[in-house]
């Protein structure tokens, strides 16, 4: 009888074999369990968890909530200074809701907001899981 010898082959005989011990091993496992010892299926119980699931913004957009000065000046048309208002207005006055709350900052206007618009993005601020206490 000649035996395939093809790598894919031997691969899957050496699994072949390697399930056959695995599964024999087992056996001899349970059946030389010392006398009195029984394995019993017990429900798992799970305590509720807290997951805070992460966000992703689409890559190359800024997200206006939490993006640093110098991520900001990644942004047409926003240079050091404006980056620098934005940052301030927005630890003042909390997080933005919209792109164009940013009018609200000195210097900044529709035409400056329209330049980034495509690059821009504005998440809501993290809320817990739990609600609101």
């Amino acid at each position: 009888m000649k035996y395939a010898r093809t790598p894919a082959a031997q691969r899957g005989l050496m699994l072949f074999i390697g399930l056959g011990l695995l599964a024999s091993g087992l056996v001899l496992f349970l059946s030389n369990r010392p006398p009195g010892v029984s394995f019993s299926h017990q429900p798992i119980v799970l305590k509720e968890v807290s997951v805070i699931l992460p966000t992703f913004t689409e890559p190359g957009k800024v997200d206006l909530n939490k993006a640093s000065s110098e991520e900001l000046q990644r942004l047409p048309g926003i240079g050091e200074v404006l980056a620098g208002r934005i940052t301030a207005y927005r630890t003042e006055h909390g997080p933005f809701a919209t792109l164009d709350d940013l009018k609200a900052v000195s210097g900044i206007g529709p035409q400056t907001i329209d330049g980034f618009r495509d690059r821009a993005v504005v998440r809501p601020p993290e809320e817990s899981l739990h609600g609101t206490q």
